[in-house]
């Protein structure tokens, strides 16, 4: 993205914290720093902080570093060297820069061994998490960001489709057989921080169920819930098949969860809300009789975080509005039996809402 894009960013960030009274904001490795200038790395042992003021932003990093922040849209960059305290070195730029620090907000995912030691070099100082200035802006993408979370749905949905390809060839293998296929096409295509849970037969009915030794067999389900990022931004999907014609009982089930997340897409449009949309799909699954296995919410946001934002749930009064992008993904778990998932990404529009996935959602039998 274009230095002018992240720089804007921080600017509203900035004003946001003028409105909540605070004067400076720590943001370490995480995806709020990577909203703000671009930044990817994961974060480590050593101290690596975006500093958000009334004054210029800067960077503080130890020396490792110098090479990864140099091209981010901060340019006053300060840099330590291991044997030296880099939170007295913070402590002396904040100073030197007549910054002042009473209310401090901290990016959420600053780790104890960072949060201790910044609030005994500031003591009095008030700490506070940063969420609620970035969380706002997140919510809402914008075009870049929804380029890249369609490219990555588009792309995850192919990987799916070359997987299941091999039809009946899965039967005898295993659910780790198909997580490795699956990552494998996530990486041909560019996609990374690849994950997923592959979960066959009873496992299904474990709506977190970590992809084992459990054999692909006729007679069983077979459901895969999977996500991963392009250009730092995430897909999620999953689609439910069966290995053998199913019971009727599965069909059933089946379709009703089909019902249920169209009636809820339908419902995916602005001038209603997360919890209409959650109402949609949970009200028919109970009218049919299983509202008690559907144990989770029916949905969450997406982006740089493959869960972030607010929840699609009951009782969650968000308005939907343009640029907001979530999943929408009801499910039936039957304990010990079968489960059955189908997860779709919307993106509401100016005037109509988007499905980012194109995979089909039918029932698909292996044979």
């Amino acid at each position: 993205m274009k230095t002018d894009v992240f720089l804007k960013r921080m600017e509203k960030v900035r004003l946001g914290m003028a409105k909540e009274g605070v004067d400076v904001f720590f943001l370490g490795p995480s995806p709020d720093i990577f909203y703000l200038t671009g930044f990817g790395v994961k974060g480590g042992k050593r101290l690596l902080l975006l500093v958000l003021s009334e004054k210029e932003p800067f960077i503080l990093a130890n020396l490792l570093n110098k090479e990864q922040v140099k091209t981010l849209p901060v340019k006053d960059q300060i840099f330590w060297k291991d044997g030296e305290d880099p939170f007295g070195i913070l402590k002396t730029e904040i100073v030197r820069r007549n910054i002042t620090v009473k209310k401090t907000a901290l990016e959420p995912g600053i780790p104890a061994l960072f949060s201790l030691p910044l609030s005994r070099a500031f003591p009095g100082t008030e700490f506070t998490l940063g969420s609620s200035l970035t969380d706002p802006l997140r919510k809402y993408k914008d075009k870049d960001e929804l380029d890249l979370i369609r490219k990555a749905c588009r792309e995850s949905d192919r990987a799916l489709a070359a997987v299941m390809d091999k039809g009946a060839r899965w039967i005898g293998k295993t659910e780790a057989d198909f997580h490795e296929a699956l990552s494998a096409e996530f990486g041909s295509r560019g996609l990374r921080s690849f994950g997923a849970g592959i979960a066959v037969g009873a496992n299904a009915a474990v709506p977190h169920h970590d992809s084992g030794k459990t054999v692909i067999e006729k007679g069983k389900c077979l459901l895969a819930d999977f996500w991963g990022r392009c250009g730092g931004y995430y897909t999620d999907c999953t689609r439910t098949f069966h290995i053998g014609k199913p019971e009727k009982e599965f069909e059933e089930i089946y379709a009703i969860v089909l019902e249920a997340q169209e009636a809820a897409q339908a419902k995916a449009r602005t001038g209603n809300t997360l919890g209409d949309v959650d109402f949609a799909a949970r009200s028919l699954i109970e009218k049919a009789g299983y509202g008690e296995y559907f144990t989770h919410r029916t949905g969450h946001g997406c982006g740089i975080d493959v869960h972030e934002g607010d929840s699609v749930n009951a009782g969650v009064n968000v308005p939907l509005a343009p640029g907001m992008v979530f999943s929408i993904e009801p499910g039936i778990y039957l304990p010990g039996r079968f489960g059955v998932r189908i997860e779709n990404l919307a993106a509401i529009g100016e005037k109509d809402t988007e499905i980012l996935h194109s995979y089909p959602k039918e029932l698909k039998v292996i044979e």
